[in-house]
């Protein structure tokens, strides 16, 4: 039988893989992309056009350049990893409805442009974890909340691109990110780990309701 601590470095070492190899795609289809000069960028989110339909999917692994790209890293590694750690079988059905609902928002609010990067997706993981954490209020998804927070709670100023005047920020894209985090969050609530719940035991109860029949008792007694 496996022990407890033997499960918990499986699934470690399972959403540390998964993480690693995701963002390892992403890197490599930039590389790609920059070697061969197959001007992928072009098939980002296009708003209201047809053709920008495709972005929708394609978007977090475009990127403009290598200071683009490794801004991007480093945060999507985190978050997906505490995703695939807390939500299991369920953290890939997320990410895609994460990606879906991103890039759609931001094919719906967008500039006429094109919009490209990862970031919108980093958004949304970790307005997914900051707000599951705050609604299920379990101590270790808390604690990792507050990680994200220490690290990257900056990017709340990726909302105001006026603060960025030297840089193309899609800030539509970090939005549409926000909004798709907080709206999963709130409808996958019930999965992953809950909170706590701790109940007294049998003599304890049996001790409160015999002080509950003595109160109720006095209260009866006629004057």
């Amino acid at each position: 039988m496996e022990t407890e601590l033997n499960i918990e470095k499986k699934k470690f070492f399972h959403s540390l893989t998964i993480s690693l190899l995701m963002v390892a795609f992403v890197v490599l289809a930039f590389v790609v992309n920059y070697i061969f000069t197959l001007n992928w960028n072009d098939y980002g989110v296009q708003p209201r056009t047809f053709l920008g339909l495709l972005g929708i999917i394609t978007m977090p692994f475009l990127h403009e350049n290598w200071a683009h790209l490794f801004s991007n890293c480093l945060p999507l590694l985190f978050l997906l990893f505490g995703l695939y750690y807390y939500f299991g079988k369920k953290a890939s059905l997320i990410l895609l409805m994460q990606l879906l609902l991103t890039g759609t928002l931001t094919w719906i609010i967008g500039r006429n442009d094109t919009h490209i990067g990862a970031s919108g997706l980093v958004y949304a993981l970790a307005f997914f974890m900051i707000t599951v954490s705050i609604i299920k209020k379990e101590v270790h998804m808390m604690g990792y909340t507050l990680i994200i927070i220490f690290l990257y709670g900056s990017i709340i100023w990726g909302f105001f691109p006026a603060l960025f005047p030297n840089q193309n920020i899609s800030w539509e894209g970090h939005l549409s990110g926000a909004i798709s985090g907080v709206i999963l969050a709130v409808f996958y609530r019930h999965e992953g780990p809950q909170r706590k719940e701790y109940f007294l035991d049998e003599e304890d109860e049996k001790e409160e309701e015999i002080e509950s029949e003595k109160h109720e008792d006095k209260k009866n007694i006629p004057l």
